[in-house]
């Protein structure tokens, strides 16, 4: 019970780490600073909407481990990784798909409408990975 947890926690907290610097690392300006230094709303629905994609999706993997631990935290890895590159990619496809540059847009601090297209791009997408898990 509690060592699983702390185990799942752990690869989790490491999935959702590692997608928001990876999120950052193709966003213009430093995600950090801009959310919680400047306050930026497009940054944070970005970044909130794509933890809450990676969530779904390390969630879905634990689940679907039939309590077995191994599996469990191996699949919640790779399937997070694998979420976080997909993530990315699609990201980039939507910014060739649009006008400007989707990074900047989404980062605006004056605020734009892309943002929660691309929000509920990602959450869709999340969705849809999280199923072909299950």
């Amino acid at each position: 019970g509690v060592l699983a947890t702390l185990a799942y926690a752990g690869v989790g907290g490491a999935v959702l780490a590692l997608g928001y610097v990876v999120l950052d690392a193709i966003t213009p300006g430093n995600l950090r600073h801009l959310v919680y230094a400047d306050h930026n709303g497009n940054a944070a629905v970005l970044a909130g909407t794509n933890v809450l994609a990676l969530g779904g999706i390390v969630t879905t993997a634990i689940v679907t481990a039939n309590d077995q631990l191994g599996r469990g935290i191996a699949d919640a890895a790779v399937y997070g990784l694998l979420g976080i590159a997909l993530l990315a990619l699609a990201f980039k496809v939507l910014d060739l798909l649009t006008p400007g540059d989707l990074g900047q847009i989404c980062t605006d601090p004056q605020g734009s409408p892309a943002v929660y297209v691309t929000a509920a791009f990602q959450l869709a997408l999340g969705a849809v990975l999280a199923a072909a898990i299950s």
